[in-house]
């Protein structure tokens, strides 16, 4: 993927882990099956909490730190959650959105954006994906 886009997916969390463990969206992929690989990773978990990470090799970087908000549902009663999460990359900004709420509007100046998208779901999580693709 290139230029301006949005990625999204609505993610069902099955049941909740023992602890704290993130799911959501990757973009800017690349060189994903060497040691030099490289993406960024937009991310809720079940305490109703979000951040945004940059991996490049070995190395993780927090782009935008761990921040709890309303907007991300945690588990209700039966143990389940829907977020639905959308990375919007316009020329100049991305924004980072949870269930229709802009979380985050940050400058695209110095993000890598362009390359391989996908899914990433943390060990011991238990989670549906329906709607995940990449409009232009």
């Amino acid at each position: 993927m290139t230029g301006s886009y949005v990625l999204k997916g609505t993610f069902t969390l099955m049941k909740p882990s023992g602890h704290t463990n993130y799911y959501g969206l990757v973009f800017g992929g690349s060189d994903l099956d060497g040691p030099n690989q490289s993406y960024m990773y937009f991310l809720v978990a079940q305490d109703g909490t979000w951040l945004v990470k940059r991996r490049n090799g070995e190395a993780t970087d927090n782009v935008l730190p761990k921040t709890p908000n309303d907007a991300v549902k945690k588990p209700d009663s039966t143990g389940q959650s829907v977020n639905a999460l959308e990375v919007r990359v316009t020329p100049t900004k991305i924004d980072y959105v949870v269930n229709g709420t802009v979380l985050n509007s940050a400058p695209k100046a110095g993000a890598k954006t362009d390359g391989v998208y996908g899914i990433r779901v943390n060990h011991l999580l238990e989670v549906h994906i329906d709607g995940f693709g990449l409009a232009k």
